[in-house]
Protein backbone atom coordinates (compact mmCIF):
# COMPACT_ATOMS: atom_id res chain seq x y z
CA UNK A 1 0.00 0.00 0.00
CA UNK A 2 2.96 2.34 0.57
CA UNK A 3 3.94 2.00 -3.09
CA UNK A 4 0.37 2.71 -4.19
CA UNK A 5 0.17 5.79 -2.02
CA UNK A 6 3.42 7.05 -3.47
CA UNK A 7 2.24 6.32 -7.04
CA UNK A 8 -0.91 8.36 -6.41
CA UNK A 9 1.24 11.19 -5.05
CA UNK A 10 3.59 11.07 -8.05
CA UNK A 11 0.68 11.16 -10.49
CA UNK A 12 -0.88 14.15 -8.72
CA UNK A 13 2.33 16.16 -9.03
CA UNK A 14 2.63 18.82 -11.69
CA UNK A 15 5.31 16.94 -13.62
CA UNK A 16 5.26 13.22 -12.79
CA UNK A 17 8.56 11.37 -13.08
CA UNK A 18 7.90 8.46 -15.45
CA UNK A 19 10.87 6.52 -14.07
CA UNK A 20 9.55 6.63 -10.53
CA UNK A 21 6.00 5.83 -11.63
CA UNK A 22 7.21 2.84 -13.62
CA UNK A 23 9.38 1.55 -10.77
CA UNK A 24 6.48 1.83 -8.32
CA UNK A 25 4.45 -0.30 -10.74
CA UNK A 26 7.36 -2.76 -10.91
CA UNK A 27 7.43 -2.96 -7.12
CA UNK A 28 3.71 -3.76 -7.13
CA UNK A 29 4.14 -6.58 -9.61
CA UNK A 30 7.40 -7.90 -8.23
CA UNK A 31 7.70 -7.37 -4.46
CA UNK A 32 11.29 -6.74 -3.46
CA UNK A 33 12.02 -4.20 -6.19
CA UNK A 34 13.56 -1.12 -4.58
CA UNK A 35 12.60 1.94 -6.65
CA UNK A 36 15.29 4.07 -5.00
CA UNK A 37 18.03 1.74 -6.20
CA UNK A 38 17.01 2.02 -9.82
CA UNK A 39 16.23 5.74 -9.64
CA UNK A 40 19.87 6.15 -8.62
CA UNK A 41 20.85 4.50 -11.90
CA UNK A 42 18.64 6.94 -13.82
CA UNK A 43 20.38 9.77 -11.96
CA UNK A 44 23.77 8.28 -12.89
CA UNK A 45 22.85 8.22 -16.56
CA UNK A 46 21.66 11.81 -16.34
CA UNK A 47 24.97 12.87 -14.82
CA UNK A 48 26.85 11.24 -17.69
CA UNK A 49 24.60 12.75 -20.37
CA UNK A 50 25.20 16.28 -19.13
CA UNK A 51 22.88 19.28 -19.23
CA UNK A 52 20.30 20.24 -21.82
CA UNK A 53 21.28 17.97 -24.70
CA UNK A 54 18.74 15.46 -26.00
CA UNK A 55 21.14 14.10 -28.60
CA UNK A 56 23.60 13.28 -25.82
CA UNK A 57 20.88 11.35 -23.99
CA UNK A 58 20.05 9.29 -27.07
CA UNK A 59 23.71 8.65 -27.87
CA UNK A 60 24.42 7.59 -24.29
CA UNK A 61 21.57 5.10 -24.27
CA UNK A 62 22.71 3.76 -27.63
CA UNK A 63 26.25 3.33 -26.33
CA UNK A 64 24.97 1.69 -23.14
CA UNK A 65 23.27 -0.92 -25.35
CA UNK A 66 19.61 -0.06 -24.74
CA UNK A 67 17.38 -1.36 -27.52
CA UNK A 68 14.12 -3.14 -28.19
CA UNK A 69 13.49 -6.78 -27.34
CA UNK A 70 12.13 -8.17 -30.59
CA UNK A 71 12.62 -11.82 -29.58
CA UNK A 72 10.48 -11.85 -26.41
CA UNK A 73 8.50 -8.67 -27.01
CA UNK A 74 5.50 -9.62 -24.86
CA UNK A 75 7.57 -10.60 -21.82
CA UNK A 76 6.34 -8.50 -18.83
CA UNK A 77 9.97 -7.80 -17.94
CA UNK A 78 10.12 -5.53 -20.97
CA UNK A 79 7.69 -3.18 -19.22
CA UNK A 80 9.51 -2.90 -15.89
CA UNK A 81 12.24 -0.29 -15.79
CA UNK A 82 14.40 -2.17 -13.29
CA UNK A 83 14.50 -5.12 -15.66
CA UNK A 84 15.00 -2.87 -18.69
CA UNK A 85 18.04 -1.31 -17.00
CA UNK A 86 19.35 -4.71 -15.92
CA UNK A 87 18.86 -6.36 -19.33
CA UNK A 88 19.27 -3.30 -21.59
CA UNK A 89 16.13 -4.48 -23.42
CA UNK A 90 12.52 -3.34 -23.31
CA UNK A 91 9.33 -2.22 -24.96
CA UNK A 92 9.30 1.07 -26.88
CA UNK A 93 7.36 2.78 -24.09
CA UNK A 94 9.75 1.64 -21.33
CA UNK A 95 12.82 2.73 -23.29
CA UNK A 96 11.11 6.03 -24.04
CA UNK A 97 10.24 6.51 -20.36
CA UNK A 98 13.90 6.11 -19.50
CA UNK A 99 14.96 8.74 -22.05
CA UNK A 100 12.21 11.14 -20.96
CA UNK A 101 13.19 10.71 -17.31
CA UNK A 102 16.86 11.40 -18.06
CA UNK A 103 15.80 14.46 -20.03
CA UNK A 104 13.71 15.62 -17.10
CA UNK A 105 16.83 15.53 -14.92
CA UNK A 106 19.14 17.24 -17.42
CA UNK A 107 16.80 19.84 -18.88
CA UNK A 108 16.76 18.21 -22.33
CA UNK A 109 13.46 18.68 -24.13
CA UNK A 110 12.42 15.05 -24.63
CA UNK A 111 8.70 14.26 -24.77
CA UNK A 112 6.66 11.11 -25.27
CA UNK A 113 4.67 10.43 -28.42
CA UNK A 114 2.07 7.68 -28.06
CA UNK A 115 1.78 6.70 -31.72
CA UNK A 116 -0.61 3.77 -32.23
CA UNK A 117 1.23 0.49 -31.80
CA UNK A 118 4.65 2.09 -31.36
CA UNK A 119 5.56 4.62 -28.67
CA UNK A 120 8.44 6.96 -29.56
CA UNK A 121 10.04 10.14 -28.23
CA UNK A 122 10.47 13.56 -29.75
CA UNK A 123 13.20 16.14 -29.20
CA UNK A 124 11.89 19.69 -29.05
CA UNK A 125 14.60 22.28 -29.53
CA UNK A 126 15.15 25.44 -31.52
CA UNK A 127 11.58 25.44 -32.80
CA UNK A 128 11.98 22.06 -34.49
CA UNK A 129 10.79 18.54 -33.74
CA UNK A 130 12.87 15.41 -34.21
CA UNK A 131 11.25 11.99 -33.79
CA UNK A 132 13.46 9.27 -32.33
CA UNK A 133 12.70 5.53 -32.24
CA UNK A 134 14.23 3.95 -29.11
CA UNK A 135 13.23 0.41 -30.03
CA UNK A 136 15.20 0.41 -33.27
CA UNK A 137 18.54 1.80 -32.13
CA UNK A 138 17.51 5.36 -31.28
CA UNK A 139 17.31 6.30 -34.94
CA UNK A 140 15.69 9.49 -36.20
CA UNK A 141 12.42 8.82 -38.02
CA UNK A 142 10.68 10.86 -40.68
CA UNK A 143 6.92 11.28 -40.56
CA UNK A 144 6.71 9.02 -43.61
CA UNK A 145 8.67 6.29 -41.84
CA UNK A 146 6.44 6.61 -38.78
CA UNK A 147 3.37 6.28 -40.97
CA UNK A 148 4.71 2.97 -42.26
CA UNK A 149 5.51 1.74 -38.75
CA UNK A 150 2.04 2.66 -37.47
CA UNK A 151 0.44 1.01 -40.46
CA UNK A 152 2.36 -2.21 -39.81
CA UNK A 153 1.93 -2.18 -36.02
CA UNK A 154 -1.63 -0.94 -35.66
CA UNK A 155 -3.16 -1.36 -39.11
CA UNK A 156 -4.21 2.26 -39.33
CA UNK A 157 -3.23 5.52 -40.96
CA UNK A 158 -1.02 7.96 -39.08
CA UNK A 159 -2.89 11.16 -38.20
CA UNK A 160 -1.31 14.46 -37.12
CA UNK A 161 -2.75 14.09 -33.62
CA UNK A 162 -0.88 10.82 -33.18
CA UNK A 163 2.41 12.74 -33.11
CA UNK A 164 1.40 15.21 -30.40
CA UNK A 165 3.29 15.01 -27.08
CA UNK A 166 1.28 13.19 -24.42
CA UNK A 167 1.06 13.82 -20.67
CA UNK A 168 2.51 11.41 -18.15
CA UNK A 169 -0.93 10.05 -17.24
CA UNK A 170 -1.40 8.78 -20.80
CA UNK A 171 2.02 7.13 -20.76
CA UNK A 172 1.52 5.45 -17.36
CA UNK A 173 -1.93 4.26 -18.43
CA UNK A 174 -0.48 2.73 -21.57
CA UNK A 175 2.26 1.01 -19.54
CA UNK A 176 -0.37 -0.59 -17.32
CA UNK A 177 -2.59 -1.59 -20.24
CA UNK A 178 0.41 -3.28 -21.85
CA UNK A 179 1.02 -5.25 -18.67
CA UNK A 180 -2.65 -6.12 -18.25
CA UNK A 181 -2.74 -7.49 -21.78
CA UNK A 182 0.47 -9.47 -21.30
CA UNK A 183 -0.83 -11.07 -18.12
CA UNK A 184 -4.18 -11.88 -19.72
CA UNK A 185 -2.41 -13.67 -22.54
CA UNK A 186 -0.51 -15.67 -19.91
CA UNK A 187 -3.69 -16.51 -17.94
CA UNK A 188 -2.41 -14.79 -14.77
CA UNK A 189 -5.58 -13.28 -13.27
CA UNK A 190 -3.96 -12.19 -10.01
CA UNK A 191 -1.56 -10.02 -11.98
CA UNK A 192 -4.37 -8.75 -14.19
CA UNK A 193 -6.16 -7.70 -11.01
CA UNK A 194 -3.41 -5.49 -9.63
CA UNK A 195 -2.91 -3.90 -13.05
CA UNK A 196 -6.60 -2.96 -13.09
CA UNK A 197 -6.36 -1.69 -9.52
CA UNK A 198 -3.48 0.60 -10.47
CA UNK A 199 -5.30 1.74 -13.60
CA UNK A 200 -8.21 2.75 -11.38
CA UNK A 201 -5.78 4.63 -9.15
CA UNK A 202 -4.17 6.46 -12.08
CA UNK A 203 -7.55 7.15 -13.78
CA UNK A 204 -10.02 7.59 -10.91
CA UNK A 205 -12.72 9.05 -13.16
CA UNK A 206 -12.71 6.09 -15.56
CA UNK A 207 -15.04 3.26 -14.49
CA UNK A 208 -13.67 0.74 -17.01
CA UNK A 209 -10.72 -0.54 -14.90
CA UNK A 210 -13.05 -1.20 -11.96
CA UNK A 211 -15.45 -3.13 -14.19
CA UNK A 212 -12.54 -5.29 -15.33
CA UNK A 213 -11.48 -5.68 -11.70
CA UNK A 214 -14.91 -7.11 -10.92
CA UNK A 215 -14.71 -9.52 -13.84
CA UNK A 216 -11.34 -10.78 -12.62
CA UNK A 217 -12.62 -11.11 -9.05
CA UNK A 218 -15.38 -13.37 -10.35
CA UNK A 219 -12.79 -15.41 -12.24
CA UNK A 220 -10.80 -15.73 -9.00
CA UNK A 221 -13.82 -17.03 -7.11
CA UNK A 222 -14.46 -13.81 -5.18
CA UNK A 223 -18.00 -12.87 -6.32
CA UNK A 224 -18.92 -11.08 -3.09
CA UNK A 225 -16.10 -8.59 -3.60
CA UNK A 226 -17.06 -8.18 -7.26
CA UNK A 227 -20.69 -7.53 -6.37
CA UNK A 228 -19.75 -4.95 -3.74
CA UNK A 229 -17.41 -3.19 -6.16
CA UNK A 230 -19.97 -3.04 -8.95
CA UNK A 231 -22.77 -2.00 -6.62
CA UNK A 232 -20.68 0.93 -5.41
CA UNK A 233 -19.66 1.81 -8.94
CA UNK A 234 -23.24 1.89 -10.19
CA UNK A 235 -24.35 4.25 -7.42
CA UNK A 236 -21.47 6.70 -7.65
CA UNK A 237 -20.61 7.01 -11.35
CA UNK A 238 -22.59 8.70 -14.19
CA UNK A 239 -23.99 6.40 -16.88
CA UNK A 240 -21.55 5.15 -19.49
CA UNK A 241 -20.83 2.12 -21.66
CA UNK A 242 -18.56 0.71 -18.95
CA UNK A 243 -21.38 0.98 -16.45
CA UNK A 244 -23.75 -0.88 -18.75
CA UNK A 245 -21.16 -3.63 -18.84
CA UNK A 246 -20.98 -3.43 -15.05
CA UNK A 247 -24.73 -3.91 -14.79
CA UNK A 248 -24.48 -6.99 -17.01
CA UNK A 249 -21.65 -8.45 -14.92
CA UNK A 250 -23.61 -7.76 -11.73
CA UNK A 251 -26.69 -9.45 -13.17
CA UNK A 252 -24.56 -12.50 -14.05
CA UNK A 253 -23.17 -12.67 -10.51
CA UNK A 254 -26.64 -12.51 -8.98
CA UNK A 255 -28.04 -15.05 -11.43
CA UNK A 256 -25.23 -17.46 -10.59
CA UNK A 257 -26.24 -17.31 -6.92
CA UNK A 258 -29.67 -18.62 -7.89
CA UNK A 259 -28.36 -21.72 -9.69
Amino acid sequence: MENRARLAEVMRSGEPDLAEANLLIAAEGRPGVDPARWLAEVDRLADIAGPDDASAVFELLRQEGYSGDAQTYDDPRNSFLDQVIRRRRGLPIALSALAISIGRRTGAQIVGVAAPGHYIVAELSGGRVRYVDPFHGWVTRSVEELAGIVGDAAGMDLEPGHLAPVPAQVTVTRMLLNLEGSYRRRSRPNDVLWCCELLALVNPEDPAPRVRMAEVLVELGRPDEAEALLGSLLTTTPPSLALRVAESVLDDIRAARLN
